[in-house]
């Protein structure tokens, strides 16, 4: 969808700046130095990671960050932790609201003024100062997708919903996901879509979860993909009482890492990686496959996935690298190694790699940066895994493993 937003500054100590997006980006307001509008240290009317704006042209979502004074959207205070009762900023846990042409934007002295240019603005609804983020109702396959016979809902999340199905042309027995679109699908976004997903579909690797077929049926894209009878990594966790053994980890690890390591090779970034996107041919766990390769990318390269970043849900944001917030456009292997680190950690001590709680916003603690070491977790984990994990996982990406064959033959070296 063609559109431009901009944010003027308009007054304060940074007036006369202009910050403009035509893509999908984030934008970071603060007095910590990777902001991408940067207050002086000593101006405090503003916090170090005061408020995140994530922009999908034409549409724009603002977050507090638990800000200690607030941010002020058209004279309306979101967030303040400083001045907020316990019991309201609980009812304003991590307050977002959606951005339209005219707005202002207040932080102390600092005012924004919004322009979306281009473009029709995406109806956004009534502004909201809850957060939460709420899984969409599954999407009814009754009439979405000619040629299969629908059965059984797999699962469903943020992205669409997944049911086991058969392909009646030939048989095939395929997870078919369906995903709606959060914006209206102009013809520049059908084309982006098409010309991206295209490349995704030339994946193929034991360790990729194979896309047989796509296309879209009314407002609805469907995607036939390689059906793996053992589920999600996510679920057999679930169904234990505590940690995988040390061998069962890393072999899924070095299997995913396997599958990880070709993507990379053909210039793909994951962008997701999580137990959820990690399937299993089947309850033995045996042989695993990455799951969703590029129809997260594709989606938010066509501008059709709405906001990604703000309103995400929990389970993503546990495995999340922190740049994936800092430079959302500019994500490389190494934030893959990052999130498949945090995978490895969280089934060797079904914990995180980042300590998350219930009362500070998750995104909040990922730009605060600091991990805690393996060992921490489970001291009797052998040291030399925990110190390749650990560098897995570290935010600086000068200390952390390139690339996911980096990763990979590092553990290779500790078996």
């Amino acid at each position: 969808m063609p559109g431009r937003v901009c944010l003027d500054v308009i007054a304060g100590p940074i007036q006369g700046r202009q910050f403009a997006f035509e893509d999908h980006d984030t934008f970071l307001f603060g007095r910590s130095p990777d902001c991408h509008a940067q207050l002086a240290e000593a101006d405090t009317t503003a916090s170090r990671h005061h408020f995140l704006l994530e922009v999908n042209p034409p549409a724009a979502r603002l977050r507090d960050l638990g800000s200690l004074n607030g941010t002020y959207v058209n004279g309306t205070r979101y967030g303040g932790r400083g001045t907020l009762s316990l019991e309201k900023a609980r009812e304003q846990r991590w307050p977002e609201v959606d951005l339209r042409d005219g707005d202002g934007i207040r932080v102390g002295t600092t005012v924004f003024e919004v322009h979306v240019e281009g473009g029709t603005e995406a109806d956004t609804g009534p502004r909201a100062e809850d957060a939460s983020a709420v899984t969409p109702a599954p999407l009814a396959p009754s009439s979405a997708v000619a040629g299969f016979e629908i059965g059984a809902m797999l699962g469903r999340g943020g992205m669409g919903t997944v049911y086991k199905a058969t392909r009646m042309a030939d048989g095939r027995v395929v997870a078919l996901k369906l995903m709606r679109p959060e914006v209206v699908v102009d013809t520049k976004a059908r084309e982006t879509f098409a010309r991206e997903i295209e490349v995704t579909a030339s994946l193929r690797h034991p360790n990729v979860v194979a896309l047989y077929e796509h296309g879209l049926e009314a407002d609805t894209f469907y995607f036939a993909l390689e059906y793996c009878p053992g589920g999600s990594l996510a679920a057999a966790l679930l169904k234990r009482e505590g940690p995988l053994e040390v061998e069962t980890a890393l072999r899924i690890t070095l299997e995913a890492l396997e599958g990880l390591g070709y993507a990379h090779e053909q210039g793909f970034v994951h962008r997701d990686i999580k137990p959820e996107n990690i399937l299993l041919a089947d309850a033995g766990m045996t042989t695993a496959k990455l799951a969703d390769f590029g129809l997260a990318k594709s989606f938010e390269l066509a501008g059709l996935s709405g906001m990604t970043a703000t309103g995400m849900v929990a389970g993503t944001l546990y495995f999340m690298p922190r740049e994936q917030i800092t430079h959302f456009r500019l994500l490389r292997p190494a934030s893959d190694v990052w999130s498949m680190g945090a995978t490895l950690y969280h089934m060797l001590t079904l914990r995180y790699p980042r300590d998350f709680l219930p009362e500070v916003d998750p995104l909040h603690v990922i730009l605060s940066g600091g991990t805690l070491p393996l060992r921490q977790r489970d001291p009797w984990l052998p040291a030399g895994l925990a110190e390749v994990v650990d560098r897995a996982v570290a935010d600086d990406l000068s200390v952390r493993y390139a690339s996911a064959v980096e990763f990979r033959d590092a553990l290779r070296r500790v078996l």
